[in-house]
């Protein structure tokens, strides 16, 4: 007698089939991993104080004007004795005051003095390896609007990004962005919330380090003023981590101001609009900024005297460092200004714990 499979025999021996015959599970895909945040990062930054390059009209065509010196020496020069320096960080920051326009039209009555360049002057800057120029002075309005219009114009079309005066710029390197504005004494005079509201819009960037400058002080003061100091410590305030000073033409000096430090007055640099300077000495700023991820960790200060001409009592506009006891008369000089705070050519401030 013929034995018949069981139905469920036949079903069993099927699925085991299928089960054999079916691809293998493929292991599922490890979940994307997140970039790890950048490591330790620093970087350097140098400031230069007041910097005109250009002539008075009365003295443009003058044989030991600046004018001249440039049509002589080419663009490089001005910067020519501290390009070594200056080649060497990652941002140098000039203010520079004086106008960038081929044509005196325009011009503001009622000024002691007016400073213009012609626009070609603009390749002094990239020549001089200067990467970012304050506007937020007294004579980048020499020209009235035209004057500032050209004056910016003419920088970035040497691709030198500028800050002040109603502009911000964020500088990035390595992810971490360095937010930079700066205002004058009389419009903070009328407009003291400025300031504030500026360095928010630059947090509001993702900006890890804000630079504000401030175009104050009685010049030929060697002392900073009441003024001075209260503009610097709003600006503090309101989230600022570094003020740099200009327009006393002298040096002046530097605070410790809760988590930020102040620099009162750097003094003149590239000095084009005077042919007899009465002030020689002044002083380069290096910012030296040691980050971890996105914390500041340390702020290094390195303060570099200089000369503001190699030919003393001529004008070469071409400034020089200051060594031995010229070098420690203008140090002193700084210290002088600076209260209790000591005065060295380094100066280290680690960075207040994170609450």
């Amino acid at each position: 007698m013929k034995k018949h499979r069981s139905p469920l025999f036949d079903i069993l021996c099927l699925s085991l089939l299928l089960c054999l015959l079916a691809p293998a599970a493929l292991p599922e895909e490890p979940a994307a991993i997140s970039p790890a945040p950048f490591g330790p990062t620093s970087l350097t930054m140098t400031f230069m104080g007041d910097c005109i390059i250009g002539s008075e009209e009365k003295s443009r065509k003058l044989p030991e004007s600046f004018d001249t010196a440039i049509q002589d020496e080419g663009y490089a020069w001005p910067f020519s004795g501290v390009q070594h320096i200056l080649s060497a960080d990652d941002l140098s920051v000039i203010n520079l005051e004086g106008v960038l326009k081929d044509d005196r039209a325009g011009r503001e009555e009622g000024k002691l003095h007016w400073f213009r360049g012609p626009t070609d002057f603009a390749q002094i800057l990239p020549a001089g390896s200067i990467e970012l120029a304050g506007l937020a002075n007294n004579h980048v309005r020499d020209y009235g609007n035209a004057g500032r219009r050209t004056t910016k114009k003419a920088l970035e079309d040497n691709g030198i990004p500028y800050f002040g005066y109603g502009d911000l710029y964020v500088w990035e390197k390595d992810g971490l962005k360095i937010g930079f504005g700066g205002i004058r004494e009389t419009t903070f005079r009328q407009k003291p919330n400025l300031p504030g509201e500026e360095i928010q819009q630059l947090k509001e960037q993702g900006c890890h380090y804000i630079v504000y400058t401030i175009h104050a002080g009685k010049e030929y003061d060697n002392n900073h003023n009441k003024l001075q100091t209260r503009m610097a410590h709003d600006i503090i305030d309101a989230g600022a981590n570094l003020v740099v000073g200009a327009h006393p033409h002298v040096v002046q000096g530097i605070e410790q101001y809760n988590d930020g430090l102040i620099i009162y007055s750097l003094g003149n640099f590239v000095f084009g609009g005077n042919l007899k300077l009465t002030e020689f000495e002044a002083f380069m700023l290096q910012v030296h900024l040691d980050f971890a991820g996105e914390a500041l960790r340390e702020t290094t200060l390195t303060l570099i005297p200089v000369f503001t001409t190699g030919a003393r009592p001529a004008n070469d506009f071409r400034p020089i460092p200051a060594e031995g006891e010229d070098k420690a008369r203008i140090l002193k000089r700084i210290q002088d200004d600076s209260g209790d705070l000591t005065i060295t050519e380094v100066m280290r401030f680690p960075a207040a714990p994170a609450e």
